[in-house]
């Protein structure tokens, strides 16, 4: 089978869609708004234990969506939260979903431009986002420079790869599918920074995620 990158299924074109979109419904108990209701708190107590959150940090959420946790560590821990996501549609349900003056959504490009100035932020999240990147490595390379020196990163990801794309004419044409091109995120992580600390979310909090194997990583630059 060959495919193309098909990043547009994360143009959502309101909040509930956009919300199918970040956390997929994955059957009986682990439905969209399960999810959301539970491994939102849980992404949270495991950044808290990796590390501090303070009212003066200036956080990068990688991929963030309509800001799920940018909502949520904002109002736990008033950070500043900058939002960057591919996806324009993301980034405006996102402005509205967060409702802050501490957030900001901004494109990959935009980000670049920012840090080619000198901006540097604290820490760093990327929750369930790398999984789907088309250039895993420049993603994370981004993430990278975009830490000041010193600066940590928690991400949260699926051991496989479920990449967007649509199948070629001659394979059901316009069929959209989750790709696996087999890249180890993992892997990539560890040659990009020092490995804090690593290990597997509680299956009882993601629900039915763990069974398809996840990884969390705390990270310094």
């Amino acid at each position: 089978m060959t495919a193309r990158y098909y990043p547009e299924i994360y143009d959502a074109a309101d909040l509930r869609r956009a919300k199918e979109i970040i956390l997929t419904d994955e059957g009986p108990g682990a439905d969209t708004d399960t999810r959301w209701a539970v491994e939102t708190p849980y992404i949270l107590e495991l950044l808290g234990q990796a590390f501090e959150l303070r009212p003066e940090m200036l956080l990068l959420d990688y991929g963030c969506g309509i800001g799920r946790m940018a909502r949520a560590i904002i109002e736990t821990a008033g950070c500043s939260v900058i939002g960057v996501d591919t996806s324009p549609r993301m980034r405006r349900l996102a402005e509205d979903y967060v409702g802050s003056e501490r957030f900001v959504a901004c494109s990959p490009a935009q980000f670049d431009t920012m840090v080619a100035a000198g901006l540097r932020v604290h820490a760093a999240i990327a929750i369930w986002v790398l999984q789907h990147c088309l250039t895993p490595a420049a993603d994370i390379e981004r993430i990278r420079r975009g830490l000041a020196a010193g600066g940590q990163c928690f991400v949260v990801n699926m051991l496989h790869r479920a990449v967007p794309a649509l199948r070629d004419a001659d394979a059901s044409p316009g069929r959209f599918v989750w790709v696996n091109d087999g890249q180890d995120i993992a892997a990539l992580l560890r040659q990009a920074f020092e490995v804090a600390a690593e290990g597997e979310p509680d299956a009882s909090r993601v629900p039915k995620m763990a069974q398809s194997g996840v990884f969390w990583m705390h990270l310094r630059r």
